[in-house]
């Protein structure tokens, strides 16, 4: 049939583009919900949904070229409801097709059966026939099952030594040795690029090397004259960047070439955090507080995508932060500081929980509170302030409360979906581990158990079939593992927070370029510390730096250039 023979049809990943959501002044579109699937099934129609970003340049050449089109319209007309759906607003369906890639059409039987996907662009003459084909004969595509099945809850709170070569392995191979980088598409994969340099950190040379040349090669081929880091080069030679800047590729940024300039001392990896830092400040924090969303290219004009949501503002905190901790910059911090104000103000649900956007359809949705939870804890430890851990543990016993599927122990991507027709909840990779990994050190921070227990039921899940055999490219379920399996190095500044000795040793704790690490300013005129689990002798020579594992620790240090070799020490004796 036409209808498979066009899905081999090679596609164009999408160009940025700064036009405002979908103008639907004749009324062509129809809402994604339980009303649209409904009056399909009474008036025997297909739904065709479009799934488009903001920041989609093809999203917006199909709707002129495709969609407007009068020959689409009449193949429409008496056969389809025509849906659309902005991806960046509804986290619960744009996570559910996120592999189809934007634009994403979707058609769906008059009962609700999935028929037909559609990756990308399909101009008029191939569209039709696909509309054509699809009346003739509405069987479904049989598309394979990216997964196994769901197995039960899971005791088991790692990897097997098996599994974990397997990753590793896939790794490897997914290098380009010719071009640089980790496949053919360069896409900024934020935990891919923590996970080399923590590796590069374990002295592993052939990381060291790979790291240190796709940073080089990111600086030099993807960094807007904006400052915005784009997402994804779309050639193996890094020839062709794609124009499109998220904000989850500038926390990304922000965060592995902050690392990196501390742990390699190249200047250039300095200047590229601070073009991104600056970016974000200049372009993209909004006057109130909270973060735009997007920032999009189209015919070299660039634009904004206005619109403040919980999710992209909490990757920029993290970001920000992660900046703010080696390079010891305030704004960035205070910037930070103000934009999780902002969303506790703006987006906060009650239980600890935060909404999408000023009103959401569905939802609410696990991405915004799991990177808001996360982003709150980072602002913890940057500040050393306890009331972000406080707000950090809200958030969490919310997503405790709201998305944990108590049958397999991971994390549902939506509360409340919209559309019951498609209520079957799935789980998003990447949150699920962004879950895993902050309970875990939330757990640390507070001595909780039961945020442990919450990281341990969701690793279960991440090391279940529909992960384990759907993906081979996990540097983020390594990651996690990792995490869960070792407890976090862990430094405490015992002094008065308004002694600037205390600070200049809370500055150097900071810096130190590890990830999962626990830093905490102990003034004990204060009270104790949310997880009082070491007893922290008075000091005579004024505020110190202590270094402990859950066993011991190591001598105090009173000079902040003293600070990491003292943890450096601290994890060799652990290794021992």
């Amino acid at each position: 049939m036409i209808r498979r023979i066009a899905f081999a049809l090679p596609l164009l990943f999408a160009l940025a583009a700064h036009a405002a959501p979908i103008d639907n002044k004749d009324g062509f579109w129809n809402e994604w919900s339980d009303a649209t699937f409904a009056r399909a099934a009474s008036e025997k129609k297909f739904v065709i949904v479009s799934l488009q970003s903001w920041w989609c340049r093809w999203c917006h050449v199909m709707n002129r070229e495709t969609w407007a089109n009068a020959e689409v319209r009449r193949a429409i007309k008496d056969k389809f409801i025509p849906v659309y759906v902005d991806q960046d607003s509804r986290p619960d369906i744009s996570q559910r097709y996120e592999r189809w890639g934007w634009p994403a059409t979707i058609i769906f039987a008059p009962d609700g059966t999935e028929i037909v996907k559609l990756r990308g662009f399909y101009s008029p003459q191939f569209f039709i026939p696909i509309l054509t084909a699809t009346i003739d004969d509405p069987s479904p595509v049989n598309y394979p099952d990216p997964g196994g099945e769901e197995r039960g809850r899971s005791l088991a709170t790692g990897l097997t030594d098996a599994q974990r070569m397997e990753i590793l392995a896939f790794i490897d191979k997914a290098w380009d040795e010719e071009h640089g980088g980790w496949s053919k598409s360069k896409f900024v994969d934020g935990t891919m690029l923590i996970w080399a340099l923590q590796r590069a950190r374990q002295g592993d040379a052939v990381n060291t090397a790979r790291i240190k040349r796709v940073l080089t090669l990111m600086a030099g081929t993807m960094i807007d004259k904006t400052g915005a880091l784009d997402q994804v080069n779309l050639k193996p030679d890094w020839s062709a960047p794609a124009h499109e800047f998220p904000m989850f590729a500038q926390e990304a940024g922000l965060a592995a070439y902050s690392r990196a300039w501390m742990m390699f001392g190249d200047p250039a990896y300095r200047q590229a955090a601070d073009r991104i830092f600056s970016f974000l400040r200049d372009k993209m924090a909004a006057p109130g507080g909270g973060f735009y969303a997007s920032f999009g290219m189209s015919e070299g004009e660039p634009g904004v995508d206005r619109r403040l949501y919980a999710r992209e503002t909490a990757q920029a905190i993290s970001g920000l932060l992660s900046y703010h901790d080696t390079t010891g910059i305030a704004e960035a911090r205070d910037l930070a500081v103000r934009s999780a104000r902002w969303a506790l103000d703006n987006r906060a649900l009650p239980g600890g929980g935060f909404r999408h956007a000023e009103q959401d359809k569905g939802g609410p949705y696990l991405a915004d509170n799991v990177e808001m939870a996360k982003a709150l804890l980072a602002l913890h430890r940057s500040t050393g302030e306890r009331e972000w851990l406080t707000h950090a543990q809200a958030a969490a016993d919310f997503i405790a409360k709201t998305f944990v599927d108590p049958a397999t122990g991971g994390f549902i991507a939506s509360a409340s979906p919209d559309a019951k027709k498609l209520a079957k909840p799935i789980k998003q990779r990447e949150d699920n581990v962004t879950a895993v990994r902050m309970s875990a050190l939330l757990s640390a921070y507070t001595g909780e158990a039961r945020y442990r227990e919450l990281a341990e039921a969701g690793m279960g899940y991440l090391t279940s079939p529909p992960i384990l055999e759907a993906f081979g490219f996990l540097p983020d379920v390594l990651l996690a593992e990792d995490e869960l399996r070792n407890e976090p190095v862990h430094v405490t500044i015992v002094g008065a927070k308004d002694d600037p000795r205390s600070a200049a040793l809370y500055r150097a704790a900071l810096a130190y370029p590890l990830v999962n690490k626990r830093v905490e300013w102990w003034d004990k005129r204060e009270g104790k510390l949310a997880n009082p689990d070491v007893d922290y002798p008075d000091f005579p020579d004024g505020p110190a730096a202590f270094a402990c594992t859950s066993t011991f620790c190591s001598y105090p240090v009173t000079k902040p250039d003293e600070i990491a070799g003292q943890l450096d020490g601290l994890k060799r004796a652990r290794r021992l």
